[in-house]
């Protein structure tokens, strides 16, 4: 186990092997995208997503057989030099645990000044100097709380924890891995930090929505000012706010309150490409954003996040005695995203292709049961497609069209007819034996003419009823099998009475 584990940190230290890694990902989600895309993409579209496809498939292979070949070298490598590699890591852990003991205990220290429970960093305290006695650390589990300690690059640049991954899992986190007593602890440090939480260890959505608050305190003094790359750290700075600021205005029931604040959310231009990205995909667009319409969008979106009235804000308030934090929402990027690339032609050629696709679908739908959808629908259509294109569900439509040719039918009819089946599928035994009789391809027979030859007030028109009727019409004489019927009988009634045929006709 020991060596598994020595050898996985060793190839995450190896920048080949996470270069090649990174590739590797990439390439999957490249590909996974285009097939997503295939699907949806206009029929006139296909052939080049699935060019791309293909393109994207012979990256994917290269991608796997580089990762391959570097990772199987690495391995080598580490085989060959084992236990001077073992050796280095042994150190470099053994570093690491003892600047996150130091750490810790700086913590520990601080809350107990400030009255709160310590039993959290206590705990981490005994942990880091087991690990240190053993000669490594253990890794923190991904989903907790905050391990306290960030992350580190090759470069020993300070990485942050994934707040989004930690916002994500929060409600699974304290509802089913904390215990009654985690929650209680957890509560009490929300609450040190100055967001209102009932302090209780049973669960409550207010607990989880109070975690997120504090995730998202620490994302935005990251991503604004580098501070608090972790959500403990984030916490304990704000723990130390509130009891300056409680010293200084005599407690809680002072009257001086804290001054309002703000947190402002600036995205890099690679955040920005992935959620622009991402809103392409979810607008079926059929592609990425090409290079144009990233610098557009995220020139677009980095003024208005720089503005003062896309900022969040935070103001104290007194209500019965408590101090209550008003937060208010800033910008949500991705919404103001979405509705710029709503804007941009891709998308509008996008809605129009969607629109024509809808209405073909919808054509074939009226015409199976009658109707000519242009002439017949004509005053619904434009409401229907734009209902459509707005995340309507296209077979509400498409009831509505069986429903109305429905009507004209009996209710003993009707009720035989499955709530989503076109008329054409159920005349269509009657519609094949009217194009046999014509001589023509079935498709040119209408429902709506066949209708009244098979149906009576009491159901479905029996075979002889249909063939009676059949015969009824002004055609039927002069069809290729009422002239057949026709010459039979007369060939018939002349055999009877012995004018065709030279022999003579027995009884």
């Amino acid at each position: 186990m020991a060596l598994e584990k020595d050898l996985q940190d060793y190839l995450k230290s190896r920048k080949d092997v996470q270069s090649a890694r990174q590739k590797l990902q990439e390439a999957k989600s490249k590909v996974s995208q285009l097939q997503s895309a295939l699907g949806s993409a206009p029929e006139a579209a296909k052939a080049g997503v699935r060019q791309n496809l293909e393109t994207a498939k012979s990256v994917l292979n290269n991608a796997q057989s580089e990762f391959n070949t570097i990772e199987s070298d690495a391995k080598s490598f580490y085989r060959s030099n084992k236990e001077s590699i073992q050796s280095d890591i042994a150190k470099g852990k053994t570093t690491k645990a003892k600047t996150a003991l130091e750490q810790a205990i700086i913590d520990r220290n601080r809350l107990s000044s400030l009255g709160q429970s310590t039993a959290v960093l206590d705990k981490k305290i005994a942990e880091l100097q087991g690990n240190i006695a053993g000669g490594f650390q253990v890794v923190p589990q991904t989903g907790g709380l905050a391990s306290g300690q960030p992350n580190t690059n090759q470069n020993n640049e300070v990485q942050p924890e994934n707040f989004d991954a930690l916002a994500k899992t929060a409600r699974e986190f304290v509802k089913k891995e904390l215990d009654n007593p985690g929650r209680l602890e957890l509560a009490r440090k929300l609450k040190a930090a100055g967001i209102e939480v009932p302090i209780t260890g049973e669960y409550t959505d207010a607990l989880t929505n109070a975690y997120k608050n504090a995730i998202t305190g620490a994302k935005s003094s990251w991503n604004a000012f580098k501070e608090y790359p972790t959500v403990d750290a984030y916490l304990n700075e704000q723990a130390r706010q509130v009891a300056v600021l409680k010293a200084a205005s005599g407690g809680v029931g002072g009257e001086e309150l804290p001054k309002p604040f703000g947190t402002q959310e600036i995205y890099n231009r690679s955040t920005a490409e992935g959620v622009i990205d991402s809103i392409f995909a979810s607008l079926n667009l059929g592609r990425e954003a090409n290079k144009t319409e990233i610098d557009q969008l995220y020139k677009q979106l980095e003024v208005e996040q720089k503005k003062l009235s896309s900022m969040s804000k935070g103001t104290y308030k007194m209500v019965n005695g408590r101090r209550v934090l008003v937060q208010e929402s800033g910008l949500d990027a991705r919404t103001f995203l979405e509705n710029k690339i709503k804007e941009l032609p891709a998308y509008k050629e996008s809605q129009a292709a969607k629109s024509e696709k809808n209405r073909i679908n919808l054509a074939s739908t009226a015409l199976a049961n009658g109707y000519n959808l242009e002439t017949d629908f004509a005053n619904e259509l434009p409401g229907w497609l734009e209902s459509i294109n707005n995340g309507e569900s296209i077979d509400k439509f498409k009831a509505v069209i069986r429903n109305a040719a429905r009507r004209i039918l009996p209710e003993s009819v009707r009720s035989q007819i499955a709530p989503d089946e076109d008329l054409s599928t159920t005349f269509s035994t009657y519609m094949s034996n009217i194009a046999k009789a014509k001589g023509v391809p079935v498709n040119t027979i209408r429902v709506e003419d066949v209708i009244p030859l098979a149906i009576t007030d009491k159901g479905f028109a029996d075979p002889q009823q249909f063939e009676k009727n059949k015969r009824s019409q002004f055609w039927w004489d002069t069809s290729p099998e009422g002239i057949s019927v026709t010459t039979t009988v007369l060939n018939d009634t002349l055999k009877d009475f012995g004018m065709l045929g030279q022999g003579v006709r027995t009884v």
